[in-house]
C-alpha cells in the first residue's frame, strides 16, 4: 500500500534555534526610536548620547558565549528603553547590571577585555547620571 508524503508546513524556529544559527555571536540591540527623544531637554541629551554610544560599542563586541550574548542584548535594550522613556531608577539598575555583565565577561575572557573595561566605565557613568536624575 503506497503512502503519500506531503511536505511539512513551515514551522517557526524557536529563539534557541535561531540563536544557535548565529555563529558570529554578535550582539544585536533592539532600538526603537521614540518621538520623545526629539523634544527632550538639554539635560537629558548627554545621558541619551552616552547610552547610544554604549549600545553601539556593545553591539560591535564579539562574545564567546550564547548565554552572555543574550544577557547583553536584554540588558542593553532595557537600558536604552528606560533612558528614552525617562524611567531613571530602572535605567540606573540596568546600567549597573550592564557594567557587571561586562566586568564578568572580561574576567571570564569571553569578550575583548579593553572594550569590556571601556563599556563598564561608560555604564557606571550612565548609572551615576541616572541617579542624579532620580534625585
Amino acid at each position: 500500500m503506497p503512502q503519500l508524503f506531503t511536505p511539512r508546513r513551515p514551522t517557526r524556529a524557536s529563539l534557541g534555534a535561531l540563536a544557535a544559527l548565529d555563529f558570529g555571536l554578535q550582539v544585536r540591540i533592539e532600538a526603537r526610536p521614540a518621538q520623545r527623544t526629539i523634544f527632550s531637554s538639554a539635560e537629558e541629551l548627554p545621558v541619551q548620547e552616552l547610552t547610544s554610544e554604549l549600545a553601539e560599542m556593545v553591539s560591535s563586541l564579539r562574545v564567546r558565549s550564547f548565554a552572555l550574548r543574550h544577557e547583553l542584548e536584554h540588558v542593553t535594550s532595557a537600558l536604552m528603553l528606560n533612558v528614552e522613556s525617562g524611567f531613571w531608577a530602572l535605567a540606573h539598575r540596568a546600567a549597573l547590571d550592564l557594567a557587571s555583565l561586562l566586568g564578568s565577561s572580561r574576567t571570564r575572557c569571553l569578550a575583548d577585555p579593553q572594550l569590556c573595561v571601556r563599556g563598564a566605565h561608560a555604564a557606571r557613568r550612565i548609572a551615576e547620571l541616572c541617579a542624579q536624575e532620580v534625585r
